[in-house]
């Protein structure tokens, strides 16, 4: 029995959820920045980091999908005992990719709130 891959109706609610988790630590971050800069410095920073995962989990969903025959090949040829799946990258690194942007995303509208 092989696992049907989910309906769009799936992926969106999935990636909204995701989405706003990473808005919330967006917001998080942002207010808890300020104790130590100013409102600029902590939305700025706020923002880099959720670029940085969002960045991060497009390159490494693109490297599992384009790699991941090649990677399962090596795994299989070297006889690795791992539980790596290419279905488990994408599964990871799709989380990456909305947390990030839902995060970046809220460090700017933050950055609006704050008059910055």
């Amino acid at each position: 029995m092989t696992d049907s891959p989910p309906s769009l109706r799936d992926l969106v609610v999935r990636a909204g959820r995701w989405t706003l988790r990473g808005a919330a630590v967006g917001v998080a971050l942002s207010l808890a920045l300020l104790v130590v800069t100013s409102p600029k410095g902590a939305t700025d920073t706020a923002f880099a980091l959720g670029a940085l995962v969002l960045g991060f989990g497009v390159f490494a969903w693109a490297t599992a999908v384009g790699l991941g025959e090649t990677l399962r090949g090596v795994q299989e040829y070297v006889d690795v005992g791992s539980a790596w799946t290419e279905a488990g990258a994408r599964e990871a690194f799709f989380v990456l990719t909305w947390t990030g942007a839902g995060w970046a995303f809220a460090a700017a509208v933050t950055a609006v709130a704050l008059g910055v």
